[in-house]
């Protein structure tokens, strides 16, 4: 069994896809605490402390950690032009940011963070230690040129305040991506060649397909 630090559906719906079976433990990690202001080392930050908390939830309520192989952490920010765009926290944000993104390109990191507990029996900081990976994964957006119109439309509905730079490239938020240059799943909100990878390194890629 995988588990999935994450309460993101758009996650759960990649695993679901590749037939991985996993249980979702959401994290209690305050991201509010990390000022990092590079977006790289930010978003590996935030994929780790995700991760850590959700294994700490497993090790306090006692779950025998041999019943799950894996655990994985991801988080997501989108940048532009140096800075970093996460969920807007209101439609004035949504529609100023649209207004400058509009024809213009940048970035979707996602960082993982992968920990192995295939045979773990030592303590929390070993396990996250000594079998893990982690990584980031950037895809760079191209958009459509959009009206006003288009965008206050946008903003009016619900779908882009859940995402990291005020866009769900699977769903309406889709129509005003003029290209992708990368892993189209990543920007979903995690890496599918990512994790086949890393899952292969710890010898469990008997977890995909698993249907």
């Amino acid at each position: 069994m995988f588990v999935l630090a994450s309460a993101s559906k758009a996650r759960q719906k990649l695993l679901d896809q590749i037939a991985l079976r996993h249980k979702v433990i959401v994290s209690d990690f305050d991201e509010t605490q990390l000022q990092e202001l590079d977006p790289i080392l930010k978003v590996k930050l935030l994929a780790k402390g995700k991760a850590d908390s959700a294994l700490k939830k497993l090790i306090e309520e006692n779950h025998a950690l041999n019943t799950y192989q894996a655990l994985l952490g991801c988080d997501s920010l989108f940048e532009f032009k140096g800075e970093i765009f996460e969920k807007p926290i209101n439609k004035e944000q949504l529609i100023s940011r649209w207004q400058r993104m509009s024809g213009q390109s940048g970035f979707l990191h996602t960082g993982h963070y992968l920990i192995s507990l295939d045979n773990s029996k030592s303590d929390m900081e070993s396990i996250s230690q000594n079998n893990s990976c982690d990584g980031v994964v950037s895809t760079r957006i191209e958009f459509m040129n959009l009206s006003n119109f288009e965008i206050n439309k946008y903003a009016s509905t619900s779908e882009p305040y859940n995402c990291a730079g005020g866009f769900a490239i699977e769903g309406n938020g889709g129509l005003f991506i003029k290209k992708i240059d990368g892993c189209f799943s990543n920007v979903i909100g995690l890496s599918l060649p990512w994790l086949k990878n890393n899952l292969e390194k710890f010898g469990l890629s008997r977890l995909l397909l698993d249907r």
